[in-house]
């Protein structure tokens, strides 16, 4: 795999990983009340379509942010041509083409939710009691805890939209920085 793309294909699967990485180590057993409690919790929740919804997206924009970061990688090379760029930029496309497929398989298979929420159960199981997760599921099957669950994708959207726009100015300026004292060696 190209080194880009592989970087990218460990960064993705990180980040999505970040949320559910206490899930990774197997947890001890639950009360299998507690279990049956989270699993009724996770249905008000809608956590099966709300993942579902993630993975897909995540799949959509996977080929586009492989490209752009392979691309900011190549064009950050100070030692290459701009043939040399030209020809790494479509080696590095035709190896993101080739991969994309099957991420975008691992993404869409069925049993990655339904293995990430086998995993999950215990983990929230065991995290609150069953008084706080009956709470919880009557929140979320009520009125305001569905609103907040419908209206989450728009203010995750945003609240990376404002994380990009506040932070990319920052890093550009890292960047550059790099890219000067690099320049200056």
């Amino acid at each position: 795999m190209h080194k880009p793309l592989a970087a990218i294909a460990s960064a993705l699967v990180l980040t999505c990983a970040s949320a559910f990485s206490h899930a990774a180590a197997p947890m001890p057993s639950a009360d299998p009340a507690v279990v049956k409690a989270t699993k009724d919790m996770f249905a008000a929740m809608k956590v099966r379509e709300m993942m579902t919804t993630m993975m897909a997206q995540a799949a959509r924009q996977m080929p586009v942010q492989a490209k752009m970061a392979a691309a900011a990688a190549i064009n950050a090379k100070t030692d290459l041509t701009p043939e040399q760029k030209a020809e790494a930029l479509q080696k590095a496309d035709e190896s993101i083409q080739g991969s994309i497929g099957q991420m975008q398989a691992v993404f869409s298979d069925p049993t990655l939710v339904d293995d990430m929420i086998a995993e999950m159960v215990p983990l929230y199981a065991e995290t609150y009691t069953l008084d706080e997760i009956r709470q919880l599921t009557a929140f979320y099957a009520s009125p305001l805890g569905q609103k907040m669950q419908a209206k989450m994708p728009e203010l995750m959207n945003r609240s990376m939209q404002i994380s990009q726009r506040v932070m990319m100015p920052r890093i550009q300026k890292i960047m550059a920085q790099s890219q000067q004292a690099a320049a200056g060696k």
